[in-house]
């Protein structure tokens, strides 16, 4: 079976959508680009912020991408002028950016890190793999599904089994992906429990439901 590709960056701009990808192409990491924005503006405005690019990668080039693109910008960094937003930024400020690089641009990433090595304040590789790992055991952490949306599941699983079904469904098997690649479930094993119980009352109900349209 061939390995799907999964979102490896968002993007609203199809410019910077482009630059990266052409980079991994470019050190033959495949890649597969996924714009579900308006194929048509009809302003004519072209408001990125509308826009929602995925860039694709397989789950086993994550890393490798990661290095390339870090490695491409610690070599633009230096043309980054002195009014960059950054700047402006406290240490603490900074270190949240190098602590956090999945919720920032590479750029961003590498000229936090320039700056506060400028400010005296130098991070170590081993540093940065520990900031990496425990970013990792935080993302790994299952989300919590919201009590009226597990009430809900069971309210449309009486009244509209299809729904319920759907919610269920995604509740007990919806996965995300963590920044190396690796994909796990979206909810916790006591969420799950419950979608796969909404799922079971909504496949219960539209079987009666059939079978009382069949006799009727």
């Amino acid at each position: 079976m061939e390995e799907p590709f999964l979102t490896f960056r968002k993007f609203n701009d199809p410019v910077m959508a482009s630059e990266m990808a052409a980079q991994l192409k470019e050190h033959r990491i495949p890649v597969e680009m996924e714009d579900s924005g308006k194929l048509f503006d009809p302003s004519f405005a072209n408001n990125y912020l509308e826009r929602d690019i995925r860039l694709k990668l397989r789950a086993r080039d994550f890393s490798a991408a990661d290095g390339i693109m870090r490695s491409y910008y610690l070599q633009q960094v230096d043309q980054v002028g002195s009014d960059h937003y950054l700047f402006r930024f406290s240490d603490s400020e900074l270190l949240e950016i190098v602590r956090n690089p999945d919720e920032w641009g590479y750029l961003d990433y590498v000229l936090a890190g320039k700056i506060l090595q400028e400010h005296g304040i130098s991070i170590s590789s081993k540093e940065l793999k520990r900031f990496q790992q425990d970013k990792m055991k935080l993302l790994s952490i299952p989300e919590a599904a919201e009590s009226s949306w597990i009430r809900m599941g069971y309210v449309f699983a009486l009244l509209l089994p299809p729904i319920g079904m759907i919610i269920g469904f995604s509740m007990e098997y919806m996965k995300r992906t963590l920044p190396d690649g690796q994909r796990i479930f979206a909810y916790g094993e006591e969420d799950r429990i419950n979608g796969r119980r909404i799922f079971v009352l909504a496949l219960v109900c539209l079987a009666a439901w059939i079978l009382l349209w069949i006799w009727k």
